[in-house]
């Protein structure tokens, strides 16, 4: 399936707050393949940090973890 038929997409993104209680956290979202990831990251109260393709969750997963190791140590 190329790009321009694709259903869904992969967001990552940065949830943290002011608050130095509430815990920073990475996170994995599939949003539609017409959703805009910078409108979804606001919706979300987050920062977008990658987007990737229609992959497969798991491969999706690693990515975010790699991700959530660069951005939280």
């Amino acid at each position: 399936m190329n790009r321009s038929q694709q259903l869904s997409k992969w967001i990552i993104l940065l949830v943290a707050y002011d608050d130095p209680e509430i815990e920073a956290e990475v996170i994995k979202e599939r949003i539609g393949a017409d959703e805009d990831e910078e409108m979804a990251a606001f919706l979300r109260g987050a920062e977008l940090v990658a987007v990737m393709g229609d992959e497969q969750e798991a491969i999706v997963e690693g990515f975010r973890r790699e991700v959530e190791k660069q951005c939280l140590r």
